[in-house]
């Protein structure tokens, strides 16, 4: 029977362990131990309790420094608060966007204060007059110090309950999966939900973890694989932790394996793309001297699996010591915490290559945009212990193995519902299953994914909506109002290829018309635009309710009729 605690309990197991994170600045790395990081918790929860903030009040976090997050993140939880991750800006241009995109996010959430850096506290506290229910901007530096005495705890200092009577049932956080501009979808998680699914990752179906493992990670906390798979399941396990800045990770990625090699680290998850940066960038003078004999579980998901970047990955560093067989496919999604299913450990990767006849007799997945380009599905494993995996048809009935249908789950991982939106909770959930949206199949009880039913882009491990992209860039000078597409180009056992249609008005010179549209989306989105195809006027179709033909337009756009 697994021992399932809040997150202010697990952390206060952790600080009784010696062990804690360690954040790497540009400069140098600032070791910081579980019981610091209680400490610091403990005096934020004072900070929030003195600015008036009561239990049940939801808070966003919008910071992009990994300390300053996680002590606002565990203190709001101490305090009885809802903590909310969303995503900081990418760039210091064209913030209004991004303030649009936020302050829509805020009012639905009904959010009560917002926990910011100083240098973004005085531009965020303009949108207290578009969010009524938005009370207080905190700088993560007020946090620092606590106006009054820390949460009592007994005399051992290590609390047998969570402080203000926090339990399993209560949310421990929301986790807002794309920020989508007119109906922000935030993930409930309950505290039971999160220690159920770091207890399966960690236990013996998934990482088997012990006392010898570490973590390296670069993954931004605003994402569940970062938050949950590396900085929250280290802490539950009461083992150490490395938190890299991701910008650092992008400049140079030799960093990540670097910090690998020197903590001497066991476990670390990317997605596919991030180990074909490495393969691509990383030189011979990167690799001198690197040892890699260490890193047992190289975790691969949060987008598809691409079998030729995790080859070439394996075969540049196999002289640093680098193992293929500890590459740990994995599927999972932020309404399932994170993961679901993970391949069997020191195994090579189980590959099967379908063609376009044998996905077209198996389903319908065809049709939602599963496209064959040579490369092979790759096997994410069977569900973790006491989850279930069901493939379902359009009418929700079971379906045999290798039948390709909606992946559907259930367990104690799965979420409590979208925060604020019951019945987008009543369509995801029904009669206790989850319906992820995405499709695939099981064979031999493991599961292989194919594509999705949902119009979702899925790039560089991270989810957006195409209505944020084309929201983003539609009032820009040479685009037709309205007439813009976004959407991604699949491929099995491939990336999305992210790709926006627009009806260019005229006025504006090409060139500068794809500039600002990539700018823009990077501005507000972070996200590079693979293609931008300017088209004539009429060639984006409507619904007769007024919608632009997303599907429909990709479709012309894989037979190659535009672009």
């Amino acid at each position: 029977m697994v021992h399932l605690r809040t997150l202010p309990e697990a952390l206060a197991d952790a600080a009784a362990s010696g062990e804690g994170y360690v954040f790497a600045g540009p400069d140098q790395e600032t070791p910081r131990s579980y019981a610091a990081m209680r400490e610091a918790s403990r005096r934020a929860a004072s900070v929030f309790q003195a600015r008036g903030l009561g239990r049940g009040d939801l808070v966003a976090l919008i910071i992009d420094e990994a300390e300053d997050f996680l002590i606002a993140l565990f203190g709001a939880s101490s305090a009885g608060l809802i903590p909310a991750s969303l995503h900081p800006p990418s760039t210091s241009s064209d913030r209004r966007r991004y303030l649009e995109a936020t302050a829509a996010i805020l009012r639905n959430a009904r959010a009560r204060a917002i926990v910011t850096t100083a240098s973004a506290s005085s531009e965020l506290e303009e949108l207290r007059a578009s969010c009524p229910d938005l009370a207080l901007v905190i700088a993560t530096a007020e946090l620092r110090v606590s106006p009054t005495p820390a949460i009592t705890a007994d005399a051992d200092d290590r609390p047998s309950s969570s402080p203000v009577g926090v339990s399993l049932d209560d949310v421990a956080f929301v986790q807002f999966t794309s920020g989508s501009t007119s109906a922000p979808k935030g993930v409930v998680v309950t505290h039971r939900s999160l220690a159920a699914n770091i207890a399966a990752i960690n236990g013996p179906g998934g990482l088997a973890s012990s006392p010898a493992d570490s973590a390296v990670s670069w993954l931004p906390l605003y994402h569940d694989m970062g938050l949950v798979g590396m900085a929250l399941g280290a802490m539950y396990c009461a083992r150490p932790a490395v938190l890299i800045p991701p910008q650092t990770f992008a400049r140079r990625p030799a960093v990540w394996l670097r910090a690998i090699a020197r903590h001497r680290a066991t476990v670390s998850f990317a997605p596919s793309f991030a180990y074909g940066m490495c393969a691509r960038r990383l030189t011979a003078r990167d690799l001198d001297g690197l040892d890699l004999s260490c890193w047992r579980v190289a975790g691969c998901g949060g987008e598809p699996i691409h079998v030729p970047s995790l080859a070439a990955f394996a075969e540049k560093l196999r002289a640093a010591g680098f193992r293929e067989t500890s590459f740990l496919p994995g599927y999972g999604l932020a309404e399932h915490v994170l993961a679901a299913t993970f391949a069997p450990r020191g195994r090579p990767l189980l590959v099967e290559h379908l063609s376009s006849e044998e996905l077209t007799t198996r389903s319908v997945a065809v049709q939602h945009g599963a496209q064959i380009d040579g490369a092979g599905i790759v096997s994410c494993g069977p569900a973790l212990p006491d989850h279930r995996i069901r493939i379902v048809d359009e009418n929700g009935d079971e379906l045999p193995e290798r039948a390709i249908g909606e992946i559907t789950l259930a367990g104690p991982s799965v979420m409590r519902g979208y925060y604020g939106d019951n019945e987008l909770t009543a369509h995801a959930i029904r009669d206790g299953w989850l319906h992820t949206g995405d499709i695939g199949y099981l064979a031999n009880r493991e599961l292989f994914v194919c594509g999705r039913l949902k119009d979702i882009v899925i790039a560089n491990g991270r989810k957006y909506h195409p209505q944020d992209l084309e929201w983003a860039v539609e009032d820009l000078d040479g685009i037709r109002r309205g007439r813009v597409v976004a959407f991604a180009a699949r491929r099995v056992g491939l990336a999305d290829r992210v790709v926006i249609v627009v009806e260019a008005s005229g006025g504006v010179e090409e060139a500068i018309l794809t500039h600002s549209i990539r700018q823009r989306i990077a501005d507000v989105c972070g996200l590079y635009v693979d293609e931008i195809a300017l088209v004539p006027g009429g060639t984006i179709g409507r619904t007769t309710s007024g919608k632009v033909q997303r599907q429909a337009t990709r479709v012309r756009y894989e037979r190659g009729e535009i672009g």
